[in-house]
């Protein structure tokens, strides 16, 4: 109805959410998304809990903290489009930004950001939190071939697709980093 409706714009220009129209979905199909920060951070780790002090400190090792970090870093990473956009050197370019998720494959392929340039290429995009050099195994090796086939596959493309990675420092050399074509890192997002 019309309250909520407005109710959901009037949440989007205040930039607590987001909304998208996922690739090759109609407008009846808009995802909304939480994207502040702090009310992230707080439905996480503060409501319905009772925290103590020292209690953060205890799970910065935690499965639950690491698998935080991850999400958080998808989020600052989605705040700074046009950013990643001027670090490929294609802020010129006229560009559609989604997300993807299979409707098809049993794996449940999914990327979070897709850059679908009016000059026939596309970029799907892995966002990757580490301490390290993060490392393509040859199980995400996989996964990776995995969703570059499904989306292929499903979207029936003509473009070029390129596969992205953003980590927070880099991907580690090894023999699965051959198929990335653009490998960005945090530093990127606050130039």
């Amino acid at each position: 109805g019309g309250y909520f409706t407005r109710l959901l714009e009037e949440l989007e220009l205040s930039d607590f959410i987001r909304s998208y129209i996922p690739l090759g979905r109609k407008s009846r199909d808009k995802i909304y998304q939480l994207t502040d920060f702090y009310s992230l951070f707080y439905f996480h780790f503060l409501a319905d809990k009772n925290t103590k002090a020292g209690d953060w400190l205890a799970a910065l090792d935690h499965p639950s903290h690491r698998a935080w970090s991850g999400y958080a870093f998808e989020q600052v990473c989605m705040a700074h489009i046009a950013e990643i956009k001027r670090a490929l050197g294609i802020e010129a370019v006229q560009t559609q930004e989604s997300a993807w998720r299979s409707r098809a494959s049993e794996d449940g392929a999914q990327v979070d950001l897709v850059l679908q340039r009016r000059d026939n290429i596309i970029h799907l995009f892995e966002m990757k939190f580490s301490i390290n050099e993060y490392t393509i195994t040859k199980k995400y090796d996989a996964e990776l071939r995995n969703k570059l086939g499904s989306f292929r596959q499903e979207t029936k493309t003509k473009s070029a697709v390129w596969l992205a990675m953003l980590t927070t420092y880099g991907i580690k050399d090894g023999p699965y980093k051959y198929q990335i074509q653009n490998e960005l890192t945090m530093d990127c997002l606050f130039d």
